[in-house]
């Protein structure tokens, strides 16, 4: 698959599991039929709402094949993004050729964290590894997490000699967004990864966009997408608005145990976060059952 194959919605999905702490197979079949049905534009599996660091190594792969298996049944085939969160290189590279070998589109790789690599570093190391792994790789932008924050030349770099095709950008600075647009060339799958700034971002340049609450709400979220697409960013931001208190509740806490909760709220067990991350409380509980109850009402949620 090529640059423009990444464009849309593509919703960023919890890992079910029961309560044992193992993947649900069943309730993740139906999630990903749930998706599918409503007419996303790709999956991504793992990654940082996949749980990827709570997982085996075998609970990933076998997300994945699930993944692949269930887009392979939906017409037209939509891409399958495995998101990739090792710390460094060696483990990464296993996880990629693991995805790879189930049947994975792309991989969503992120920065090495813990060590701080300057910027020559940073290329040095997804260009090592796209000669390791034979699938595209779109960039994880999310120095909240990594604590680097890659130069938009450094994209632009990485870009022009096809080492990256894309970028997942959780980075909430506006301006990074934009100077990374103007430098990487309409071919660049630019992908917001930010929820409350996606109309900004589709302004900006975003061909779509990776987000955690369109596995929850994806009817809404693809005609928002639509709206903006169409050059009607006023009404985009109109309709994102009406998100914000479903927002606070969700992202009160680190995703995905708030995001699980709510799914579950409509019909999509997808079980408690795994640790270190815990259930939300009676409190943050109480308040996601009311922004969920007020989508319903309001014809935002589709209830699964």
């Amino acid at each position: 698959m090529r640059a423009p194959d990444f464009a849309g919605i593509l919703p960023a999905y919890p890992t079910p599991t029961t309560p044992e702490g193992a993947v649900d197979e069943g309730a993740l079949r139906k999630l990903l039929r749930f998706l599918l049905g409503a007419g996303v534009h790709g999956l991504v599996p793992v990654g940082g709402t996949g749980e990827y660091t709570a997982l085996s190594r075998a609970e990933r792969t076998r997300c994945v094949a699930i993944s692949v298996e269930e887009a392979a049944t939906h017409s037209p085939r939509v891409p399958v993004v495995a998101g990739i969160l090792s710390p460094g290189f060696a483990e990464a590279v296993e996880a990629g050729r693991d995805f790879a070998a189930a049947g994975a589109d792309a991989l969503l790789l992120i920065t090495p964290f813990y060590v701080t690599p300057t910027q020559a570093g940073i290329a040095d190391y997804f260009r090592a590894y796209r000669q390791a792994v034979d699938l595209p790789i779109l960039y994880y932008d999310v120095p909240t997490r990594t604590r680097i924050v890659v130069a938009p030349e450094t994209l632009a770099a990485l870009a022009a000699d096809g080492t990256i095709i894309g970028m997942k950008a959780c980075n909430t600075d506006i301006d990074h967004f934009n100077r990374t647009a103007r430098l990487v060339g309409e071919d660049f799958a630019l992908l917001s990864g930010e929820d409350t700034l996606y109309p900004a971002h589709l302004a900006l340049g975003a061909k779509g966009g990776i987000l955690a609450t369109a596995a929850l709400l994806p009817h809404f979220w693809l005609r928002l997408h639509a709206a903006g697409i169409q050059g009607d960013i006023a009404a985009a931001v109109r309709e994102q608005r009406r998100l914000i208190p479903f927002f606070d509740a969700i992202f009160a806490e680190c995703n995905p145990g708030p995001l699980k909760e709510a799914m579950a709220m409509a019909g999509l067990k997808c079980g408690s976060a795994l640790p270190p991350l815990r259930a939300p409380g009676p409190d943050l509980r109480q308040k996601l059952a009311g922004v969920v109850a007020d989508l319903r009402t309001q014809g935002v949620l589709v209830d699964a």
